[in-house]
């Protein structure tokens, strides 16, 4: 099979450039075609899969860019952690060599399909870890309420309410003491950040639902700010709801045959050590 692949690297990373380069200079030998990813994608760039050289961050700026294609990514760890890019450059090669020889097989991720009405616009987006909504008010407690399927669910007061995908289960929900989910499931997780209350703890519901966040009209300060992936932040539109539901589409990461998710779970987050 004749390959287009695409590259992105986290341009904050030492070396991430020239890693970039070698990489392309590698497969051009291959006779592989290369495209150049930008930071804006309005349309399908055609490729068969992406090289991402960073960490976490990249791989989640990556998938939501390429959400609407759902094009497999290929996670090369530059970063400290590097929970979702399990190649690293040591292997990378070898790992190309397998994939042009023999194709490749990815792991499906669910993720999230946001909608944010602000004062201007509606901002509709995608996240793959969480979504978070929070006070813009720093230090100051809040009142959320929250909705399923147009249903009254609860009044979350804290610091705010974050739904997680079971990607996200290992990130900022995990720091909140949320549970940790298998990735491949469909589900949201309802976690209140640090709630005033002794009897909220996190939620698993089923990602067929459609939920919805906004403030508790009753309360002076009621200014909330949405933020998508820890990356990007917006400010929900007074007596607005935010909305979250599964987004249409997954996100695609092409794994080695020797992948395991537990020794992941154990040796970037010594689980069970």
């Amino acid at each position: 099979m004749n390959y287009t692949v695409g590259i992105t690297f986290n341009h904050s990373k030492e070396n991430a450039e020239e890693y970039s380069l070698q990489i392309s200079n590698w497969l051009k030998k291959k006779n592989i075609k290369i495209k150049k990813i930008p930071e804006k994608l309005n349309k399908n760039p055609e490729i068969d899969f992406i090289i991402c050289l960073g960490g976490d961050g990249t791989m989640l700026r990556t998938a939501r860019l390429v959400s609407k294609y759902s094009i497999p990514i290929m996670g090369i760890n530059l970063g400290t952690l590097g929970f979702l890019t399990d190649t690293d450059l040591n292997t990378l090669y070898s790992s190309l060599e397998n994939i042009f020889k023999n194709g490749f097989v990815f792991e499906e991720r669910m993720m999230l399909d946001i909608e944010i009405p602000t004062e201007k616009k509606i901002i509709k987006t995608t996240a793959l870890n969480d979504c978070a909504v929070r006070s813009i008010y720093d230090g100051r407690l809040t009142s959320i309420d929250a909705f399923v399927n147009r249903r009254f669910l609860s009044t979350y007061k804290g610091d705010g309410v974050l739904v997680a995908t079971p990607t996200g289960s290992t990130a900022y929900s995990l720091a909140l003491s949320g549970p940790i989910v298998y990735p491949t499931m469909s589900l949201f997780i309802i976690n209140p950040i640090s709630p005033h209350a002794l009897t909220h703890r996190p939620m698993i519901i089923d990602s067929k639902n459609i939920l919805e966040f906004s403030p508790t009209q009753n309360t002076k300060l009621t200014d909330l700010i949405v933020s998508i992936d820890g990356q990007e932040s917006y400010i929900l539109g007074k007596n607005k709801k935010v909305k979250i539901k599964l987004y249409e589409k997954t996100a695609k990461f092409i794994r080695d045959d020797k992948y395991s998710y537990f020794d992941t779970l154990k040796t970037k987050l010594k689980w069970g050590v």
